[in-house]
């Protein structure tokens, strides 16, 4: 009730609602008294409540016209009632419009977004990911991504005008993304996904990363969320934490650095296959009904025939594994936090939700309803 009478007093106090309730009494009692004052056409309740609505408005078609003092005298003081009463309509209207866009600019307005893409923090690599997503939404159709940072407003705006396009639109949200307000502006309920950063300028940004999903987690326990770390000793927490995938910043520089020295080709390869504009990247495909249950071998030589791509093996969403696996028998006090907070959302400790790959399994592998191929092409 309290809040029923919250909303209600918050509407009553709106400029726009009490000046339109001003033009109403307005109308109202012009339509009343110029019945009184004329005779003639003026004196009917439906031409003077025309003629009412015309002078407020100043448009004057000039069809009824006053022809007594007390009514001329009316009429005056309803046209230039009408005149400040439009003015400031107009003015607070193009106010809500302006006060929207600058509140947008800085990322303090709510989001109304559905099935877009929150990316949480900042680091050196997002405006990489920024590019990446832009070619993959000009193959794949319209995406919608709510940052959520700290970043200044002009840069901030740089960054959305460089990337914005008829496939990618990005919006923007300033404040602490570990906090469920902030997260809330974002529109996070009905987000497709979410990817966490953690800003390697920043010292123990990992720890930020890890509430952040446990705070996801909590409030939405289905949504994809994929994080990305500096530190490989935070991948076991962020395990606990239920992430459902996990980036760590050196594992692909170090692989990279290894085999340029000891096995060259290998990284020009890798190059080529993480390569969004490569005309031979990984790509997932989706395996046709009529497979389901037959061989890889035989998916591989549909893919073959069809697509003359390479097929190198299949996923498959939502397969469960044992979460208690990633738990360490001593369980330090950031365990202990991440296992509180998963029970106090009433989790599940059993069971995390995942992608499993399979590549290259052995060609009398079986087609399981659900699985999808990865493919060069």
């Amino acid at each position: 009730m309290d809040t029923l009478n919250t909303k209600i007093s918050k509407f009553t106090e709106n400029p726009t609602f009490r000046i339109f309730l001003t033009m109403l009494i307005l109308w109202v009692l012009g339509s009343f008294s110029i019945v009184l004052f004329e005779s003639g056409d003026l004196a009917e309740a439906g031409n003077a409540i025309w003629w009412t609505i015309v002078t407020i408005t100043t448009v004057g078609y000039g069809d009824y016209s006053p022809s007594t003092v007390p009514g001329r005298i009316l009429a005056v003081i309803i046209m230039f009632s009408g005149i400040g009463l439009i003015s400031v309509l107009t003015g607070s209207i193009s106010s809500i419009f302006t006060t929207k866009k600058i509140m947008e600019g800085r990322g303090l307005e709510n989001l109304k977004l559905k099935d877009h893409i929150v990316i949480c923090g900042w680091n050196s690599n997002v405006e990489k990911v920024l590019s990446n997503i832009a070619k993959l939404s000009s193959e794949n159709g319209e995406v919608k991504i709510a940052m959520i940072n700290d970043m200044g407003e002009d840069q901030m705006n740089s960054i959305i005008a460089r990337f914005n396009s008829d496939t990618l639109k990005i919006h923007f949200v300033r404040g602490d993304h570990a906090l469920e307000t902030i997260l809330n502006k974002a529109c996070i309920d009905h987000a497709q996904s979410a990817v966490i950063i953690s800003d390697d300028t920043v010292e123990n940004d990992d720890d930020k990363t890890i509430l952040t999903v446990l705070t996801i987690k909590n409030k939405l326990p289905n949504l994809k969320v994929v994080a990305h770390v500096s530190q490989q000793d935070k991948l076991p927490y962020l395990k606990r934490a239920k992430a459902d995938e996990v980036i760590v910043n050196d594992t692909y520089e170090s692989f990279m650095a290894a085999t340029h020295v000891l096995e060259p080709g290998v990284p020009q390869a890798v190059n080529q296959l993480l390569d969004l504009h490569s005309a031979h990247r990984f790509k997932s495909m989706k395996i046709p009904d009529s497979y389901i249950g037959k061989t890889f071998s035989e998916i591989t030589t549909y893919f073959k025939e069809n697509d003359n791509s390479l097929c190198i093996g299949l996923f498959i969403e939502n397969d469960n594994v044992g979460f208690g696996d990633f738990l360490s028998s001593e369980s330090d006090a950031l365990d202990a936090f991440i296992e509180r907070k998963l029970k106090e959302a009433g989790h599940s400790l059993s069971e995390e939700s995942k992608v499993d790959v399979f590549l290259n399994p052995d060609n009398n592998h079986i087609i399981q309803r659900g699985q999808g191929a990865i493919v060069i092409p």
